[in-house]
């Protein structure tokens, strides 16, 4: 944790991630490394009167030598299996508007909870020696409102440099 007891600091990439921010509030993070090689960290927010809400899981990873489209390929099916009846809607190269150029791959699908209409998009991310990848559902109709603030979100994760360990 940092000084201020809420924010947790990944130690090896110097990444940051406030228990609360702009409405979203940390769930849960997780080490799958005991290096710290891999970690996951998940979000949501409340959209709209009711009880809807946008989930959003991120991992830092250290993946040696793998593009992000070969990241993205690998983690698609299991991204689209938490849905009924998914949809590719797009997938492709995606440009991440830092002060540096990143490579990038995202994919959006279209699928069904509980008989509703849901969005959900997986990103990959190439950092150098971090890869990132960022998984983000919500319902179809409130579209507008979590694209919304999953730009609010990413806009502070892009911010941040991650920053190799030293060995």
């Amino acid at each position: 944790m940092a000084p201020d007891g809420t924010t947790l600091v990944h130690v090896a990439s110097g990444l940051r991630f406030p228990e609360e921010f702009e409405g979203f509030t940390r769930l849960r993070e997780r080490a799958f490394d005991p290096g710290g090689e891999y970690i996951a960290i998940g979000y949501d927010r409340p959209l709209g009167t009711g009880d809807d809400r946008i989930v959003v899981r991120m991992a830092v990873v250290h993946i040696d030598q793998m593009p992000p489209r070969d990241h993205y390929m690998i983690m698609r099916q299991a991204t689209m299996s938490h849905f009924a009846a998914p949809t590719i809607v797009s997938e492709g190269p995606a440009t991440i508007p830092t002060n540096r150029r990143l490579k990038a791959y995202r994919g959006t699908f279209t699928g069904y909870r509980d008989g509703k209409p849901w969005r959900s998009s997986l990103t990959t991310v190439d950092y150098g020696y971090w890869s990132g990848r960022m998984t983000a559902a919500y319902p179809e109709s409130e579209a507008a409102e979590a694209e919304k603030y999953l730009g609010v979100l990413l806009a502070e994760i892009r911010a941040q440099r991650p920053k190799a360990p030293k060995r």
